[in-house]
């Protein structure tokens, strides 16, 4: 053979070699995480918004961090230990601690801008996270169980609130579900103190609860509302959480409430993305959250403080670019679509064409989502303790909260050292921040 064409035959298997290596060779990954769990609603949001992204970044690929319903403030503390952070985060009630301890990369106004997406409070003089919608919590209710008990109105007090879980108690139902497992555990009392010892009527100058209890100036041992909403959470343990709550965690909550099992959930409006994938085919109406000091019921807005997805410093390099790309890809109006409907929540971003709030073709969800409007606009919101960052509790607030829902479900009574659990509680979380 001549040695020209030795070459030729050579060099053409090393190129059919190296092109059959391109055509086999993995896509770069963008690490992403999300809280799917057992939420098929939350699933559906992340299969397009993976979809969009790779179609339209041709070879990268992005890969799913499944938070589930555990702590994500565990993972993260775990990831920053070990220097794997991935490249974009879901910041839940963590922004704080990722922004202050330099995990988190400032986020360029014009991405708010371009989409009509409210801008938050700034931290730090930046923005860090690509906004979500606008969340609120109260109450999901079973239309029907409620009806039979004669109730058609959201209860206005506390304590018309208990007297209507007795009624719907002596009309055969079970008037409330409830898992003392997981962070759900913390939800009844955390929505006590948002719409109770957090003035809803506080001036935009006035110190939060939050400030004050920072400054020392108040403590929950001391606050006359804090033992008031002690007890009124013993009163509801007592009354209507069922025995075997403590094996219990928000999947079960939500089985038995979409099971018919229980008139009642105290939880946020993500949980109406899951109305329609599994087929739940009953009217739920969405109410406020009873007052205990007198002023009226309100649903509490959620939306005030930097929460969303945040890139990581892990993503340098062409990683930044393919972080942002992916937080850019969020606001694609099918993607934005996907995760109103998934979660229930109001849209923020106003510049996407045809996206004005979550949608169903199913009736039972677009029934709840109309009644989470209709209520927004009737009762009003409160911000609670999500006015800034600087406002919010101790990052795993809620999983304090839940511990001692926790220590009532195992018989402890007594009031003044469920609340010293709060203020210990709240002291360690502080000096562990610092």
């Amino acid at each position: 053979m001549k040695p020209f064409i030795a070459f030729a035959i050579a060099l053409g298997t090393a190129l059919l070699f190296v092109a059959g290596c391109a055509e086999e060779q993995d896509p770069q990954v963008v690490r992403v995480t999300r809280n799917i769990g057992g939420r098929p609603g939350f699933q559906v949001h992340w299969d397009l918004w993976k979809a969009t992204f790779e179609r339209t970044h041709p070879g990268w690929a992005m890969e799913l961090i499944d938070l589930g319903n555990k702590d994500a403030g565990a993972y993260y503390r775990r990831a920053i230990a070990t220097g794997d952070l991935p490249h974009v985060v879901m910041t839940l009630d963590y922004t704080k601690l990722l922004a202050n301890g330099g995990h988190i990369l400032p986020i360029p106004a014009t991405l708010y801008e371009r989409v009509g997406q409210n801008l938050p409070p700034l931290h730090n003089g930046e923005y860090f996270t690509a906004q979500v919608g606008g969340q609120i919590t109260g109450m999901a209710i079973n239309k029907r169980m409620w009806s039979e008990a004669g109730i058609t109105e959201p209860p206005a007090t506390w304590d018309d609130f208990i007297a209507a879980l007795h009624k719907l108690k002596a009309a055969g139902h079970t008037p409330l579900v409830y898992g003392g497992r997981e962070w759900s555990a913390g939800v009844p009392l955390s929505y006590s103190i948002q719409t109770n010892l957090y003035d809803p009527n506080r001036k935009e100058n006035e110190p939060s609860w939050t400030v004050r209890r920072d400054r020392g100036e108040v403590k929950f041992t001391t606050d006359p509302t804090a033992r008031l909403i002690m007890q009124r959470m013993i009163e509801l343990v007592d009354n209507f959480v069922v025995k075997g709550a403590l094996s219990d965690g928000y999947n079960e909550e939500q089985r038995d409430f979409f099971n018919e099992h229980a008139a009642t959930w105290m939880m946020g409006c993500w949980m109406s993305g899951d109305v329609e994938p599994l087929k739940v085919d009953f009217e739920i109406e969405y109410w406020p959250i009873p007052s205990m000091t007198g002023h009226k019921p309100l649903i509490i807005n959620t939306s005030h403080q930097q929460r969303g997805w945040a890139m990581t410093t892990s993503a340098t390099g062409i990683y930044h670019d393919k972080a942002l790309a992916v937080l850019e890809t969020f606001y694609h109006p099918a993607v934005y679509q996907a995760y109103l409907n998934a979660e229930g929540m109001l849209a923020n971003a106003s510049k996407l064409p045809g996206v004005d709030g979550p949608k169903s073709d199913w009736q039972a969800t677009q029934n709840l989502f109309d009644s989470m409007r209709q209520n927004v606009d009737r009762w009003g919101t409160t911000p609670g303790y999500y006015i800034s960052i600087e406002d919010y509790p101790p990052t795993g607030y809620v999983l304090i909260l839940a511990r001692v829902m926790q220590e009532i479900l195992a018989g402890n009574r007594d009031v003044d050292k469920l609340l010293k659990m709060l203020d210990d509680d709240w002291d360690a979380a502080r000096k562990g921040q610092a």
